[in-house]
């Protein structure tokens, strides 16, 4: 495949100055110039003529270099005034001459020489970038009308080819830029049907800042150089080379690449359609330059010196592309080429409140309309971009595409149950106890993490034989019919419920505790298993939240847990420990949040652990990890099952999160990230009176929002949430007791940069707010 070489043939000055002489009759001076498959010179006649000569790889297939001879008069013909190179006959009057060395035939053709810089070492205005679209655009009009057997070459340049690339990927260094690359080929690969089916024709396919000349004034393009990579294919990919390139040279920001598209577009309609894949286009191009430099470095060390620079710069920049995001630089493009957005779908709010009940729950004064996710970023039906700071479901990001794959891949094969044998949900189950205390063995898969509460609580009171529990005040643990007894957050009052006063909020995980204090938490246990003994109930289960959220995101030392779980233990009750919110590494220091608790020790580890929304991504699956001793009690009194539980489909999905989980080092990033933020937060608290102390740890972390009376700070705490989704496109929540602590709990990829983003929009809310209170 063409560009996997990159050695011309090597002929001196000596040997020019003959092959000029006897072939084309011209006693000159010459200079080379550079080439990436053929050899060059910049040539002078006595009377002050110029000419390019150009000696063609002897690898080259005739037919690719007839293509480029019969292309130029075509262009010559059509569009005259086009700052294109033209052809000048042998002295036999042929348009290609002949030269032999070492017994090898090399094809020669001269060319006129064209003045100007090169773009490659300008910096682009917009009007240049302008006139860059638009004689790309009359480049293609006039080729509308050419015809060549080579437009059919294999170029790997050519992205409709990346994927024949793809058995290089092993070569990409670093890991993170190879995942990058698959990411961007897996997703190529879903729309190549779509790209194949645009309006295509002969393009030039390579005008990258090397192959393109700048006149004197810096505002025009004077010089489009070397037609040897033209393919057949669709016009959008002409433009999308050049934005693509532009940004491998590092000549410009994403942000200009519009400027690009409007002077194409000018002279050279596009469609909807062409826009809609151009994303994947251009980095598709990133895609294929990083590849080729791989293989280059393993096979051709010369020619990756050539890529050195041009590589590097495409894996910052397709790094760049993706944290904008798809649908925000589409939705600009479609903008500049004058495509319009493609028709949206408008959500009637009066529908929904038909269709499903007024009462069914919108985040945000002004709901939103998300039609797409990618990482830590959501997409609204018009492409705008927001920075998903709340959502655990994604727990490695949205739509990951090692989970998507896992998921489409056992989908094709076989989605049943549980009563027939299957390797999935042994290998799911063995990757989830292998991470957990000895004695937490066994597994029953169910739906939800409200399902495995339901299942935990049955669990309990069938080995106990009592009926009380025990969970913190303001607890939440899910909506079916006996859990909802445990979530005294949904207001709900059991008799059989009894709740624990959450810690101190000043209390930090490093902090210790003195016998007041734990003596103080002891009292606080015996009150509520007394109140519960009062009232006829012993306790069968204590179900602790380990992130302790909706009692207001606490974070307290191990002394606290221990305490509270021995007073239980002794009082006969099961220790449920719900993972929902702080399982699979969100703490950044554990991978289970009662480990962080300090609930792993012999005598306080859970009897019983609870998992849902975010294990399988997105997949509905709910976990119950228990005893094995337990659980088969369990089946033979009950003969539980569940029909969809522990599927293949929900397995592999389980599978790929941990995979993800450990290839992409998520739990480290979020104690990385969790320590960045929080610091960056304490500052902002620092600067704003309305904001208040950071509770939390790792990547589940909120922020008491002040007042000057319980009324007020929640009042702000809503504008706050409210602010950042309309104003700044960060999504947060709210929670506590007092629903005035920002809940912020995003995927686990956030990273610094996503930080930033959410503090400074938190600053300029709270700036807004103190403004307003200081008038």
């Amino acid at each position: 495949m063409l560009a996997l070489r990159s050695a011309p043939p090597v002929f001196g000055v000596a040997e020019a100055e003959r092959i000029a002489r006897d072939v084309y009759g011209l006693a000159v001076s010459l200079w080379p110039l550079s080439g990436e498959r053929d050899c060059n010179f910049h040539i002078r006649t006595a009377d002050a003529r110029n000419y390019v000569l150009k000696i063609v790889d002897g690898a080259a297939d005739p037919a690719t270099t007839d293509c480029q001879v019969r292309v130029l008069r075509h262009l010559a013909e059509q569009d005259p005034s086009l700052p294109v190179p033209r052809i000048f006959a042998t002295q036999l009057g042929a348009d290609l001459g002949q030269t032999e060395q070492d017994g090898r035939t090399y094809a020669t053709c001269l060319m006129g020489y064209l003045p100007g810089r090169l773009l490659a070492e300008t910096k682009p205005s917009p009007p240049l970038l302008r006139n860059i679209g638009e004689t790309l655009a009359r480049v293609d009009r006039a080729l509308r009308g050419f015809f060549h057997p080579a437009l059919a070459q294999r170029i790997a340049w050519d992205v409709r080819r990346l994927p024949e690339l793809m058995e290089f990927a092993p070569y990409i260094e670093p890991g993170g830029v190879r995942q990058a690359v698959e990411e961007v080929v897996l997703e190529l690969k879903e729309r190549l049907p779509a790209i194949r089916g645009l309006p295509a024709q002969a393009i030039h396919g390579d005008c990258h800042p090397a192959n393109l000349l700048i006149d004197a004034s810096g505002s025009t393009v004077c010089g489009v150089l070397d037609f040897g990579d033209m393919i057949h294919a669709p016009a959008v990919l002409e433009p999308a080379v050049a934005m693509s390139e532009l940004l491998t040279d590092a000549l410009v920001q994403p942000d200009d690449l519009g400027a690009v598209l409007d002077g194409y577009a000018r002279l050279h309609t596009l469609a909807a359609a062409d826009v809609d894949v151009l994303y994947d286009l251009v980095a598709g191009r990133h895609a294929a330059t990083i590849v080729l430099h791989a293989w280059r470095r393993r096979h051709d060390a010369k020619g990756a010196g050539l890529l050195d620079r041009a590589a590097a710069n495409a894996a910052a920049s397709l790094a760049r592309l993706r944290t904008i995001g798809r649908a925000s630089l589409t939705r600009d493009w479609h903008a500049a080429a004058g495509t319009g957005v493609s028709a949206l779908v408008e959500v009637d709010v009066s529908r929904r409140h038909r269709l499903l009940g007024a009462g069914a729950e919108l985040f945000y004064d002004k709901p939103l309309h998300l039609v797409r996710g990618d990482g830590v970023w959501l997409y609204d039906a018009e492409g705008r971009a927001y920075l998903d700071v709340y959502n655990n479901v994604p727990h490695v990001g949205h739509c990951h595409p090692a989970v998507v794959r896992a998921i489409q891949r056992q989908t094709a094969i076989l989605a049943t149950h549980t009563r027939y044998l299957h390797e999935n949900i042994l290998e799911y189950a063995e990757a989830l106890t292998s991470r957990c205390p000895s004695h937490l063995d066994a597994c029953i898969f169910v739906n939800s993490g409200s399902e495995a509460n339901d299942v935990a609580w049955r669990m309990a009171q069938f080995v106990t034989g009592h009926q009380g529990a025990l969970v913190m005040a303001h607890a939440y643990h899910g909506i079916t019919d006996a859990v909802a007894a445990l979530t005294p957050a949904s207001g709900t009052v059991d008799p059989r419920v009894a709740t624990l006063t959450p810690p101190p909020a000043a209390l930090r995980a490093d902090d210790s505790m003195g016998e007041g204090d734990l003596g103080a938490v002891t009292e606080d246990a015996d009150l509520a298993i007394y109140t519960l003994a009062a009232r006829g109930f012993a306790p069968a289960a204590f179900f602790i939240d380990s992130a302790l959220t909706s009692s207001g995101i606490h974070d307290p030392p191990p002394a606290w847990a221990s305490t509270v779980a021995a007073r239980v233990r002794a009082a006969g009750a099961l220790i449920v420990a719900d993972e929902v919110q702080y399982g699979l590494g969100r703490s950044g220091s554990h991978f289970w949040g009662f480990e962080r608790r300090g609930l792993s020790r012999p005598g306080l580890s859970p009897d019983i652990v609870t998992l849902g929304k975010p294990v399988a991504n997105g997949y509905p699956m709910g976990v119950v990890i228990a005893n094995r001793t337990l659980i088969e009690a369990f089946q033979a009194k009950f003969g539980f099952f569940s029909t969809f539980g522990g599927n293949p489909v929900a397995a592999a999905a389980g599978l790929a999160v941990l995979n993800v989980l450990d290839r992409e080092q998520l739990m480290a990033n979020a104690q990385a990230t969790g320590d960045y933020l929080r610091r960056q937060l304490n500052a902002a608290a620092d600067r704003h009176p309305c904001l208040g102390r950071v509770r939390g740890a790792g990547l589940l972390l909120g922020l008491e929002i002040h007042g000057p009376d319980v009324h007020a700070a929640k009042k702000r705490t809503k504008k706050i949430v409210n602010a950042l989704a309309s104003r700044a496109r960060v999504l947060i929540g709210a929670e506590g007791p007092l629903a005035n602590i920002l809940k912020l709990r995003p995927p686990l990829p956030f990273l610094r940069e996503h930080a930033d983003l959410l503090v400074r929009a938190i600053d300029a809310a709270a700036t807004a707010i103190d403004a307003r209170a200081s008038s």
